[in-house]
């Protein structure tokens, strides 16, 4: 049986995500000196924790340009792509490395897009309860609680690199995490 790995966000290439700035003053990715450094680092990583037969989720913004899309090339396991803003290049290019490019995906209770779902579309009406989103897209920030702004909502997660120690997380550590215990993939 293989494992499910879900991360996002990864831009590759992408040297000013090098550069961009906290609210703090921080930078976004103070780990690394620059793309090629955080770059190598994500792939070391990612290669550590996904076996060849493994499944990964890509929840977006994989690469910034072309050239920097085959590092995808050199990565394991099976991967899916759900587009973020920035994978706006042509689908065959993203065919190349990956096994489907979707527009978001569902694995029973839980809604796998790029950027965070409206709250209200989160809503299951029918099983007076919520879908839990995992998402990318905020680099630093979080999804707050409208209640009380200074608890994140628990209905996200994020799967930022920045967020995961720039390492695809499992979904059983997601599952823990959230609470959501039952996960049955959809087609």
């Amino acid at each position: 049986m293989s494992n499910i790995f879900l991360i996002g966000c990864t831009h590759f290439g992408h040297e000013n995500m090098y550069k961009f700035l906290n609210k703090d003053g921080t930078r976004v990715r103070h780990e690394f000196a620059d793309a090629k450094e955080g770059d190598e680092a994500m792939v070391e990583r990612w290669n550590k924790t996904v076996q060849k037969g493994d499944k990964v989720y890509v929840l977006g913004d994989v690469a910034f340009h072309k050239t920097h899309l085959a590092t995808v090339g050199r990565l394991n396991g099976s991967k899916i792509l759900v587009k973020g803003n920035h994978d706006n290049l042509q689908l065959a290019e993203y065919a190349k490395y990956f096994r489907d490019v979707r527009a978001y995906h569902r694995l029973d209770d839980l809604v796998l897009s790029h950027v965070p779902v409206h709250p209200q579309s989160l809503w299951r009406e029918k099983k007076n309860s919520y879908w839990i989103n995992i998402h990318a897209h905020l680099h630093s920030g979080a999804v707050m609680n409208s209640l009380d702004n200074s608890l994140p909502d628990y209905r996200y997660f994020s799967v930022c690199v920045e967020r995961i120690n720039y390492t695809p997380i499992s979904l059983e550590e997601i599952r823990v995490r959230t609470g959501v215990q039952k996960v049955e993939e959809t087609k």
